[in-house]
């Protein structure tokens, strides 16, 4: 059961609801994505069609709940439907659209081809209201099938009324809009596995999102990091690390590695928290956000949850870039229940030794964790970093266990400068992925991850 308390953050702008039946486990990547006005104008907008099919195809994302989707027109520029299905109100004169993409051979089942608001797809069909869903720009709820087609889920999207005319004067409509998701998600997905996520437009510190966390129609704003107690915002520690999803540019291009943007603005939290109440300019934030129930939270594979930081999301100008946001992304394994509790991760990185005390070349180290109950053979399964290269592994992990990997072969260096590693399976599946900096890469450090 989902139950309520006072005083936690949470926002509410992508909804992914997740029906899962007893199978074997599926690693799925869900991303949130405000697309920006994306109409088919995009094609006269220099290469920003470009920038956006790299981005999304580095962002190698399974399922993505997307915003300011003009129509269906402009969605299959960037996402082909011979690679995607696509789900979005084509009756809607709103130039704000929200929609669904889904990477084949994920499929998206039950959904009307003449799809609109009146729809049971979205979570107010027929009844959503101006005031608090502009242009009746509902939730929109679709069910979506694993691949081996074991297990379904939803994924429902929300874009909440933008700041647009002063924050302090929208703030009611965003809080309006979380109180009756929460009422939604009570009636109708309670003891279900769901994943929320969209633009928001308020931080997680702000009330409209505690709402969505607490449950509690009169949750106040301000700043927190407790999960739950009804839903997890995934995106709450990005925020107090100081990450943004909304207002980087090119200038946000890191000097020491013109592949990355950086995505922390140390003082936008504070900034947001400041200026409640007012119609101030916040500068950049982190608008855009994925929440779960607390109890899915075994599902999650943990600290998956990042806001997309290569560059092409953010080259060239207002017009020519591919959005004003960044997409914020976590990744996730369905299917069956682990015994006693165990992850349903069930295999992952938990540690990485980049920057041995002395000479890095062959000596560098990466831990696997199995958080099973049965020994798992690494023959097959590999790891690879973000510049393709890539590591055979072998071994055996008792169950419960852990296995250090000495890199001796030195076929994919560890950069000190910091870097990502994922985990594959023999058939080719992504098991797990981490992220470090060079700030963690520090000499003899051993970098652990939860």
């Amino acid at each position: 059961m989902l139950y309520a308390k006072k005083n936690i953050s949470v926002v509410l702008m992508s909804v992914l609801v997740l029906s899962v039946a007893a199978v074997a486990s599926e690693h799925v990547r869900i991303a949130t994505y405000n697309i920006k006005f994306l109409s088919e104008e995009v094609k006269e907008q220099g290469d920003r069609l470009d920038k956006l099919h790299q981005a999304i195809e580095l962002l190698d994302a399974d399922v993505m709940g997307l915003e300011e989707i003009a129509d269906r027109a402009a969605l299959q520029l960037v996402f082909p439907p011979n690679d995607w299905a696509l789900v979005i109100d084509d009756d809607s004169k709103d130039d704000q659209d929200v929609a669904v993409a889904v990477r084949k051979p994920f499929k998206v089942a039950n959904v009307d081809p003449d799809l609109d608001a009146d729809d049971p797809q979205f979570l107010f069909p027929n009844k959503a209201d101006d005031r608090f869903f502009p242009n009746r720009r509902d939730v929109l709820c679709v069910e979506v099938q694993l691949p081996k087609e074991k297990a379904t889920f939803y994924v429902l999207v929300h874009h909440a009324k933008s700041r647009y005319g002063g924050r302090a004067k929208t703030d009611p409509q965003r809080v309006s809009a979380s109180r009756k998701i929460v009422e939604a998600l009570k009636r109708d997905f309670d003891e279900k596995p769901f994943v929320l996520l969209g633009d928001f437009n308020d931080n997680p510190d702000d009330q409209s999102l505690n709402i969505l966390e607490t449950g509690d129609p009169d949750a106040a704003a301000g700043p927190e990091e407790i999960d739950g107690p009804f839903l997890i915002n995934l995106a709450e520690p990005l925020c107090a690390a100081g990450h943004v999803s909304q207002g980087r540019n090119q200038s946000d291009i890191r000097p020491d590695d013109k592949d990355r943007i950086n995505t922390k603005d140390p003082g936008s939290r504070n900034r947001n928290n400041e200026k409640r109440g007012t119609d101030d300019e916040t500068g950049d934030i982190l608008f855009d956000q994925l929440l779960i129930p607390g109890w899915m939270k075994s599902r999650y594979v943990s600290g998956s949850a990042k806001v997309f930081d290569r560059a092409i999301a953010v080259k060239g100008n207002n017009t020519t870039r591919a959005s004003d946001h960044l997409p914020v992304f976590a990744d996730f394994v369905f299917g069956d229940d682990e015994p006693d509790g165990t992850s349903a991760t069930g295999v992952r990185i938990v540690s990485l030794l980049p920057n041995p005390v002395g000479e890095d070349r062959g000596r560098e180290q990466v831990t696997i964790g199995n958080f099973t109950q049965t020994e798992i053979n690494l023959k097959g399964w590999k790891l690879r970093n973000d510049r393709g290269k890539q590591h055979a592994l072998k071994g055996i992990v008792p169950p419960g266990g852990r296995l250090t990997i000495m890199m001796s072969e030195h076929t994919m260096p560890l950069s000190n400068l910091g870097g990502e590693v994922e985990l594959y399976d023999p058939e080719g599946v992504r098991k797990h992925y981490v992220k470090y900096s060079a700030v963690e890469a520090k000499s003899g450090a051993t970098i652990t991850f939860p």
